[in-house]
């Protein structure tokens, strides 16, 4: 009944005609209503915005007025004021309408336009009054079709939505053809069933109202204004431009999880072919920074969960969706680091490291010997020489990290391997360079000096006297015994070099200087020392 009390604040005392159309219009009201309610919501719009529209159709007149406006039996006519069915039977006049109209649609919902309705009404003639004054009873002549130019406004109901979706209508019209131009407000209440994208039916209601009260009929009474109505009248709208189609979101894609500081590619898929260009497209990532495109790229600096909004707008609507990232913060292993470096067996091992990630980090170290640790900076010490690998597994709840060093370990040496400086020289007979037993005995005494210092090597140089044949030979041949003895002895060959230095000495010498050139020299090399 509100519609009933609106428009009867808009008539004033429009008397009890006015009263009963307006209820017969909002009863018509609520079974539209009712019947759209049911109707499914659409996926993209169903009507177009924005255009220039035009509406054809017809139906069934009716007339009030001339009469004190009740709903029983009129007491100049005795017809009923609405729907009394003797108007199709009593007269020589069908009760119809031809509508149209031409208006500009703002929006699916809102639009503007300019209406003709031409009716053939059986009893708006002025019978039994007459076009000029006289007594009732004289009969009348005005005519039986009356023309109406109507400017309205429309509010259609969910139209982007729903395929069937009511509508009211409220505006001025102009009543032509009577016995004089009547002007008053109208009203009307209707559904649009949308059947393709440019075109849908129509039924509606609509009350025109004209003032002063004998415009329309020549006759006046007590009830001050008339009605020319269409009730119903059915026909086809065409819109100009296709509804706007909005975007729709067909996939959103995302990494699950993230590590901060990396670059993580989001991508979106939406129906770029069919949807209303321009499209415009938004990435919210969550930590107050946002994107355009369809494909991004985004580092987040701290580590959370994250809401990832992706929106897609057009003139038709808007599309949003969303996922979640999980942006962690594993452990990265920044330094990894062993004191002393190469260390000695028997020395305690400091090892450190400096670790990133979310706290807590778990550290757990391999020291490459069959033993393992804990810590920031754990220590070791190792029982034997070699080279060792050393790593680090650094875990948090995020991820796990892990690193790794080469540790040379060395033996220990004695404070020999330190100081000696030379070693035994062996001699040889005239023209031999075989080993004697006394000679091997020397030699055997450098080998173990070299067995157990591995920081030495040896250089063997060997000599001839100049009074021996082919001394730079025999002096070659003599440094190769002394080092194929070393060999047999375990000493490796790379830690062995020859050279044959010749003759030296003067051979017109005192006694016993030739002994003393035929020999063989083993010169100390220490490795820190090369």
């Amino acid at each position: 009944m509100s519609l009933t009390v609106a428009c009867w604040s808009l008539l004033g005392r429009a008397g009890r005609a006015v009263r009963g159309s307006l209820f017969f219009g909002a009863i018509v009201f609520a079974v539209l209503l009712g019947v759209a309610a049911a109707c499914p919501v659409q996926a993209q719009s169903t009507r177009a915005g924005d255009t220039f529209y035009v509406k054809l159709g017809g139906g069934l007149s009716d007339y009030a007025g001339g009469n004190d406006g009740s709903l029983g039996l009129d007491r100049t006519t005795e017809l009923r004021e609405f729907f009394d069915t003797r108007k199709f039977t009593d007269r020589d006049a069908f009760p119809y309408v031809l509508v149209g109209e031409l208006g500009y649609q703002f929006s699916p919902g809102l639009g503007m336009g300019l209406g003709y309705q031409f009716g053939q009404y059986p009893f708006v003639d002025g019978v039994p009054f007459t076009t000029t004054p006289g007594t009732q009873g004289e009969g009348g002549d005005l005519g039986q079709t009356r023309h109406t130019v109507q400017v309205l406004a429309r509010y259609t109901v969910r139209a982007a939505e729903w395929t069937l979706s009511p509508y009211v209508d409220a505006g001025l019209n102009v009543s032509l053809g009577g016995f004089s131009t009547g002007i008053g407000p109208l009203v009307g209440v209707g559904v649009d069933a949308s059947v393709t994208d440019r075109t849908s039916l129509f039924l509606e209601g609509r009350l025109n109202f004209t003032f002063e009260d004998e415009a329309v009929d020549g006759i006046t009474t007590a009830t001050r204004a008339d009605a020319l109505s269409a009730l119903p009248a059915i026909g086809l709208k065409y819109t100009f431009d296709r509804p706007a189609v909005p975007p729709r979101i067909l996939a959103l894609d995302g990494p699950v999880d993230v590590v901060a500081g990396e670059s993580a590619a989001f991508s979106a898929r939406v129906n770029e072919e069919e949807a209303t260009a321009p499209l415009t497209y938004e990435w919210a990532f969550g930590d107050g920074r946002s994107a355009p495109g369809l494909t991004p790229s985004h580092v987040y600096n701290e580590r959370g969960t994250y809401t990832v909004a992706f929106t897609a707008r057009n003139e038709a609507g808007t599309a949003r969706d969303s996922l979640s990232v999980n942006v962690l913060l594993p452990p990265r292993i920044v330094s990894l680091d062993a004191t002393p470096r190469p260390a000695s067996e028997g020395e305690p091992v400091r090892f450190s490291s400096e670790v990133d990630g979310a706290r807590p980090i778990e550290r757990r170290w391999t020291f490459g010997d069959g033993t393992t640790g804990t810590g920031r900076s754990p220590t070791h010490t190792y029982d034997e020489p070699g080279e060792y690998t050393v790593r680090l597994l650094a875990a948090n709840e995020d991820g796990k990290a892990t690193d790794s060093l080469a540790l040379q370990v060395e033996r220990t040496l004695p404070a020999l391997c330190q100081t000696v400086e030379e070693f035994n020289t062996v001699y040889f007979a005239p023209g031999a360079s075989q080993l004697s037993p006394e000679a091997e005995q020397k030699l055997q005494e450098n080998a173990e000096v070299l067995r157990t210092c591995p920081n030495l090597s040896v250089r063997v140089e060997g000599f001839a006297s100049p009074d021996e044949q082919t001394p730079q030979a025999l002096s070659e041949a003599r440094a190769q015994a002394v080092a194929a003895f070393y060999e047999e002895g375990d000493i490796a060959p790379d830690r062995v070099t020859t050279s044959g230095e010749g003759a030296v000495g003067d051979p017109v010498g005192k006694k016993g200087a030739g002994d003393q050139n035929r020999r063989a020299d083993s010169l100390p090399q220490r490795d820190d020392d090369q």
